[in-house]
């Protein structure tokens, strides 16, 4: 029996997936090392990263290969945004928008966003980000407001109860997934994009490591 494309897909970035989950960062931050303001910092990347998507996203709604992806109630940007002003706005956490710098990694992601031609390419990033979102991601909104004291409504980033249940939403994403090559999309174009993704996401990772630790160093 043929592997669905989904379970290839997945197969194929499993290794770089898992490297780009355990960054040093990550860890940290889901196993309460860090603070509000790393979180707030890996949100102001999400802004920049989100926007460019979406945008992008609304450009590839019409296309034929893409169309049956695109769904406005995945979108996250507005509810960023929502979220950092929340985070800034409170006296509690000490947050201000010009400690929260955009990252080169994050303007290098966004700007391959932006460069996107094919409609493949955006499922590989629409895939990426959001299906991740609805899985492991789902944990973050949780660990965050357990280990950092924060908000429901600073943490609607993680809000999809729009879309109902979970699970029957994925099951469903990834059986459009399984339909690319029917609408004449290239699979290997999704994979190899894919992997560019997390490649970025991992630069993205890294260099809020190196920021968190230099924002720890002792003065000497």
């Amino acid at each position: 029996m043929t592997e669905p494309f989904s379970a290839r897909l997945k197969s194929d970035t499993a290794t770089i997936h898992d490297e780009v989950e355990h960054t040093d960062f990550m860890v940290d931050l889901m196993e309460g090392r860090l603070d509000a303001h790393a979180y707030a910092l890996l949100l102001t990347q999400y802004e920049v990263i989100y926007e460019s998507l979406e945008q992008k996203s609304r450009d590839f709604s019409d296309d034929p290969v893409f169309a049956p992806f695109h769904d406005a109630h995945l979108q996250r940007h507005e509810r960023i945004r929502s979220d950092l002003r929340e985070l800034t706005s409170s006296a509690v956490h000490g947050l201000a928008d010009d400690d929260l710098p955009v990252t080169r990694a994050a303007r290098a992601y966004a700007d391959r966003l932006d460069r996107l031609e094919r409609p493949e390419q955006v499922i590989a990033h629409h895939y990426t980000r959001y299906l991740g979102d609805l899985s492991g991601g789902q944990a973050i909104g949780a660990l965050m407001g357990r280990h950092y004291s924060l908000p429901p409504h600073a943490l609607s980033m993680w809000d999809f109860s729009a879309l109902g249940k979970t699970k029957p939403y994925k099951d469903a994403y990834r059986r459009r997934l399984d339909e690319i090559a029917g609408t004449d999309g290239a699979e290997q174009l999704v994979i190899d994009e894919t992997m560019t993704a997390f490649t970025l996401n991992g630069d993205l990772l890294a260099e809020l490591t190196t920021l968190s630790e230099r924002r720890s160093a002792p003065i000497s």
